[in-house]
This record gives C-alpha cells, structure tokens and sequence, in this order.
C-alpha cells in the first residue's frame, strides 16, 4: 500500500485545513457573515500566515529534530527518515499550497468576470444556469435546478424560456449541456418570461444564476 505520508507529514494537511476553517469562523463572527469570502485580502493574509506557520515546522522537523546516526563501523552518517507528504518535505507545501490556491482563485476570478460581462451584456441563445426556486414562487424546492435560455434581447429587457424539467443537482444541468440536450428547441417551454437586466444580475449575486453558457 502506497504510504500518503512518512513521520509526521499529515502535519500539513491538517494544519491547512483547520487553520482555513477557524479563520473563517473567527473572521465572519467578529466582521460580519460573508466578510471573509467577499475580501480576497483577508484570505491572502491567512494563506501567508498559515503557509509560514507550516514551513517553520516542517523546518524544525526534517531540519533541526531530525536524528543523525554515526555507523559504529564505517563512520557514515545518517539521519533519520524525513517528514513527508506524497514524498515531499513537509515544508515544500508551504510553497506548493499557495501556488495552487492562487491559481485557483485566479482562474475563479477570470470566470466570475466573464459571466458578469456575459450577464450584462446579454445575447440571443444564452443559456444560464438556474437554481429555480430562487426564481419562481412555489417551485420543487427539490427538484430545481435547470436552465433558461435567452430568446430575445431588447435595450436593458432580456426575455427567456425555462427548461421543461429541473434536477436534484446541478450535475444534470451540466450533463445536458455538454452533450447538447440543452441547446435544443424541444428542451424548453414555450411560456416567455421577461427580466432586465438589473434582475439578472441580483439572480447571479443572490445564486439564483450560478452560471453562463454562450457558444
């Protein structure tokens, strides 16, 4: 069986993730629900502070507390077995983290521009991904997530079609849209709702609108 970690390496996942968690917590309960997401400066800082709080242990740990063995009859010298996680130094991930966290949250911040553009710029065969029941009154609080597609823009009145059927999951929706079933005619109902595009936009803020096909 493939060992994840050696010695003490579960250290930094644990400290990753409880420290990301409290911080959270500590944040939203003396700023306010909502601060910590909303401010992408607090969520850098706490990524600084736990990334140097790791690599200063894993520092003591495969530097400082390691054991050097002296071979009684050759001399050589040895130290014990190195703290590690997936075969790397447990202060490696105080590097290799905030690289991936960053690059995340770049890439995540590219797609919330882009659909806000695409939202406020709204064009014909837009199709948006929709939570249903932070929509309509009386909706499956189950069963709703589905898509609307856009059948008609004009000046700031965008006009759309809802889909015939919702699912438990937004996994659905994305299956139906990646094999085309969602692009189809027949997919939709004929009623035709209007909104401007202020609404629209209050959809997206509020999740109502989680996301934005456009070929």
């Amino acid at each position: 069986m493939l060992s994840i970690w050696k010695g003490r390496g579960w250290i930094a996942p644990v400290i990753f993730i409880a420290f990301f968690v409290d911080i959270q917590r500590v944040v939203d309960y003396f700023m306010g629900e909502g601060f910590y997401s909303d401010n992408r400066w607090v969520k850098v800082s706490a990524l600084v502070a736990v990334a140097c709080l790791v690599g200063v242990i894993g520092y003591l740990l495969n530097s400082r507390d390691r054991i050097i063995q002296i071979d009684s009859e050759t001399g050589k010298k040895t130290r014990s077995p190195a703290h590690t996680l997936l075969f790397l130094p447990v202060e490696v991930w105080a590097v290799i983290v905030p690289c991936i966290f960053l690059g995340v949250d770049y890439f995540n911040a590219e797609q919330e521009n882009k659909t806000l553009a695409y939202l406020a710029k709204p064009k014909v065969n837009d199709i948006y991904g929709v939570d249903f029941a932070k929509i309509f009154k009386n909706e499956d609080p189950v069963y709703k997530y589905g898509t609307m597609v856009v059948v008609s823009v004009n000046l700031n009145v965008v006009e759309v079609q809802s889909s015939t059927h919702a699912y438990d999951g937004k996994s659905g929706v994305r299956k139906d849209l990646h094999n085309g079933k969602a692009k189809e005619a027949f997919y939709y109902v004929d009623e035709v709702t209007p909104f401007n595009i202020r609404e629209v936009l209050k959809f997206y803020e509020n999740g109502a609108i989680y996301s934005v096909h456009r070929e």
